[in-house]
């Protein structure tokens, strides 16, 4: 079985990756809105910590075409759970 690449998906690992910082945690809530469609391998992804707290983390990422046209945005909220 071969694994295609979903915008989706690497827009959930990116902010997944960034709201662990060196912990565990596991989406709670995870909200994307998409803009122009293109290849998942050439965007360039973001992601950044938004607000945390003892137990949640809040954050937001974006995916850019080579062109600067917005892919997709995406808001996450993630639970900490080694707390």
């Amino acid at each position: 079985m071969t694994q295609t690449l979903s915008l989706a998906g690497v827009l959930e690992r990116a902010l997944t990756d960034t709201a662990a910082s060196g912990r565990q945690v596991a989406v709670v809530s995870l909200t994307l809105d998409y803009g122009v469609s293109g290849d998942p391998t050439t965007m360039a992804v973001s992601a950044h910590v938004e607000r945390a707290t003892r137990s949640l983390v809040f954050v937001h990422g974006e995916a850019l075409l080579p062109d600067g046209r917005r892919a997709a945005t995406a808001s996450g909220v993630f639970r900490v759970l080694d707390v």
